[in-house]
This record gives structure tokens, C-alpha cells and sequence, in this order.
């Protein structure tokens, strides 16, 4: 008989393709889940992966099996939501996740009040370029640009964020994970033929890079209008939306309302600002 458990780090690993990377993601050692993969292989009497330079890729036996653990574990989270959502009292972990500038620059300073209010409480804030899975527990509550696709969440809309030009000279752009943005969107058409002479997936380089005077980039304004040496050039070109997301099995337990109460009021108090409004 296998270990239930190793289903879930044989879907880890499958999903991201290495050891690495799914021990980042169930935050375990690699050495460690890689002797769990053994024992899961050698209990089931067949390979689940095959060991390629570039990665680890399902064997045949893999891609049969992985139906079956898909369906665990929904069961499974299924499981600890139900117990989460029946959890009284404003206390324990809540895990948000979100941009990596909202999370640091912009919703992190937000939170003071609300351990003031609730001691003991517990925030965990991820912040991802990848959208967290809130159905497979990766994350409570989710910050999203952009409605949520997945039609299982509740999601309240928070306000709208807007995007101008800061910075001078040759433009600084989206590496291509993002190259689906509206900004980068909006680039597009402004780049004359000429590339991005810097490219990143991060808000916080483009914008260092702006300050440092490599060039322009399309910042949220609520972030780059507060740098003493940018200045706005013309009027907000993209507008995004902010949500909230939630599983519905948890949103009526009263720590993850609290939370997602304090986020809804403590973001509609900074509405002028995210809209690139004076406050």
C-alpha cells in the first residue's frame, strides 16, 4: 500500500516538471521528494516519470495515474475547506496572494490595522508571477488584475488600477510570461519597430530602471507617481481591475471574511490613488 501523501508531490511534480520546483511548491526539501517519488513508484511496481535532462516528464503509467490523484485531491481540499470554513473566531493563518508590487508597495502597509484588531491572526502574503490555485488551497484569498476565469470563485470587484508612462528615451518592456498584459498591449503599437532595450517580469525593475534613466515604461501609477524622480508623461494609458477572490466553502469563515472585509474597505479608502487620481 502507498502513502495517500505522495500522490500529492507526484502531482507536484508534474505540474512543474522538476524536483526543484515542486519542492518549492509543497515546501520540502528535493532530496525529500524525491525518495518519496521512489517509494510511490515502488509501490505501484512501475516508473511514474521519466528522468530527462530538461525536466521530468510522465511515463506512460504517469499520465495514466494522474486522473485518479486529480481526483483526491479535490476531495482532499475539499476536506480542509469544509473544516477551515467551520473554524470559529478571527484567529489562525490566512494566506493571500497577489502581485509581487501590490503585495509589498501597496496592500502590506494596509494590513497594520487589522492585526490591531484581530492579535491573533496570521497573514501569509504570496506573492507570484503565476496565478496561486485557490481550489487546490495554494492561497485563501486572491488580489487578481483581471476577473477571475475559474467560475468556482466568488470575486467582488475592489476598484480600478491605471497604467501611465514614466521615464524618457527608449522604451523598457515585458519579458514574454507577460506578454499577454494590457500594457504590454498597449506597447505594442508604440515601439516603432524598435525593441525594449530591457525586458523583466518585475514592476520593481521596470521601475528601477525608469529611475535610473535606461529609458520609459508603463507603471501603475499608484506606485511610480510616488517616486521623487519620475514624472508622468500625459494621462493614464491602461486601465485594469482589481478583484478579490475567494472558494466559496470559505468565505463565510470568520477569519477569512474578516480579512477580505478589511481588504474591500482598506482598498476603496485608496481608490483615488490606484485610479491614478490625486487623493
Amino acid at each position: 500500500m502507498f502513502d495517500w501523501s505522495d500522490l500529492r508531490l507526484f502531482l507536484a511534480v508534474q505540474r512543474t516538471g522538476s524536483l526543484a520546483a515542486a519542492a518549492r511548491l509543497v515546501r520540502l526539501n528535493a532530496t525529500t521528494v524525491g525518495r518519496r517519488i521512489e517509494a510511490l513508484e515502488a509501490a505501484l511496481g512501475t516508473p511514474l516519470f521519466e528522468r530527462l535532462p530538461g525536466g521530468w516528464r510522465p511515463s506512460e503509467a504517469g499520465v495514466a495515474l494522474i486522473p485518479a490523484a486529480e481526483a483526491m485531491e479535490a476531495q482532499a481540499f475539499s476536506v480542509e475547506r469544509s473544516a477551515g470554513a467551520r473554524a470559529g473566531g478571527v484567529a489562525g493563518l490566512v494566506r493571500i496572494t497577489c502581485t509581487e508590487s501590490l503585495g509589498a508597495r501597496f496592500l502590506t502597509p494596509l494590513l497594520a490595522p487589522l492585526f490591531d484588531r484581530h492579535p491573533a491572526l496570521e497573514i501569509e502574503l504570496l506573492t507570484a508571477n503565476r496565478i496561486l490555485d485557490l481550489a487546490r488551497r495554494e492561497a485563501d484569498l486572491g488580489v487578481r488584475l483581471g476577473r477571475p476565469a475559474k467560475g468556482s470563485l466568488v470575486a467582488r470587484r475592489l476598484g480600478k488600477v491605471a497604467y501611465a508612462v514614466y521615464g524618457t528615451g527608449r522604451w523598457l518592456g515585458f519579458d514574454e510570461s507577460l506578454a499577454h498584459v494590457p500594457e504590454a498591449a498597449w506597447m505594442e503599437p508604440h515601439l516603432a519597430g524598435a525593441p525594449p532595450v530591457l525586458r523583466s517580469n518585475s514592476t520593481a525593475v521596470l521601475l528601477a530602471a525608469a529611475e535610473a534613466g535606461i529609458g520609459r515604461a508603463v507603471l501603475p501609477c499608484w506606485l511610480a507617481d510616488r517616486s521623487a524622480s519620475l514624472r508622468r508623461v500625459g494621462d493614464p494609458v491602461v486601465e485594469r481591475e482589481l478583484w478579490l477572490a475567494v472558494h466559496p466553502d470559505l468565505r463565510r469563515a470568520d477569519r477569512i471574511r474578516a480579512v477580505a472585509d478589511h481588504l474591500v474597505e482598506a482598498v476603496a479608502a485608496n481608490a483615488a490613488v490606484l485610479a491614478g487620481r490625486p487623493a
